[in-house]
C-alpha cells in the first residue's frame, strides 16, 4: 500500500509506543514491510509484555516507520536500557525525516522512563542507517567489529 504524504501533511503522522490495541496495524506490517514478518499470536504476546517495545510512526492508522526492542533491567541504579532489535521506515518514506523524528521521540520516551541509554546495531555498509544514527548522536561502541556497527545513545 502506498500512501502519499504531502509536504503539508508530513507533520500529521504521530510517533508513539504501540499497545495490544494496535494489533491490526501491527499485522498490516506483513503487507507494508515484508511478508511473514508478523505472527498474530507472537505479536499479541509481545505487545502485552511491558518490557517489549514497538515504537512507531503512524499515519492514518498505518505504521510507516517502527523500532522494536526490549527493555533490559540493570543491577545498578542508573536506569534500565533499551535494546533496539530492528528499525524500519517504509521505502517510499525514507529520507523524509520520519526515521529521525521517530528515533528522537523514542529517545524522549526513554528519558521519561528514566532509562540510561538505548542501543542498536547496523551493518557497516548500511550508509543511510549509519548516517541517521550519527546525526541522532549515536556513539559508536568499542565493541563494533566485522560487518556490524554498534551505536549507543545516552539518554541521561
Amino acid at each position: 500500500m502506498i500512501l502519499n504524504i504531502s509536504e503539508k501533511s508530513k507533520s500529521e503522522y504521530i510517533c508513539r509506543r504501540l499497545t495490544e490495541n494496535d494489533i491490526k496495524m501491527v499485522m498490516d506490517m506483513n503487507v507494508n514491510f515484508r511478508e511473514n514478518f508478523i505472527c498474530y499470536d507472537n505479536a499479541l504476546e509481545f505487545l502485552r509484555n511491558p518490557s517489549n517495545w514497538i515504537f512507531a510512526a503512524v499515519y492514518n492508522d498505518i505504521i510507516i516507520g517502527f523500532a522494536y526492542g526490549y527493555e533490559l533491567n540493570r543491577l545498578n541504579n542508573i536506569g534500565n536500557m533499551l535494546y533496539i532489535h530492528e528499525v524500519g521506515v517504509m521505502e517510499e518514506y525514507q529520507r523524509q525525516g520520519i526515521g529521525y523524528r521517530m528515533m528522537s521521540e523514542l529517545k524522549e520516551m526513554c528519558k521519561s522512563k528514566n532509562m540510561c541509554r538505548y542501543f542498536l546495531s547496523t551493518y557497516q555498509n548500511n550508509v543511510g542507517a549509519n548516517a541517521l544514527y550519527r546525526k541522532l548522536g549515536g556513539v559508536v561502541s568499542d565493541e563494533s567489529q566485522g560487518n556490524d556497527t554498534n551505536y549507543v545513545f545516552f539518554v541521561k
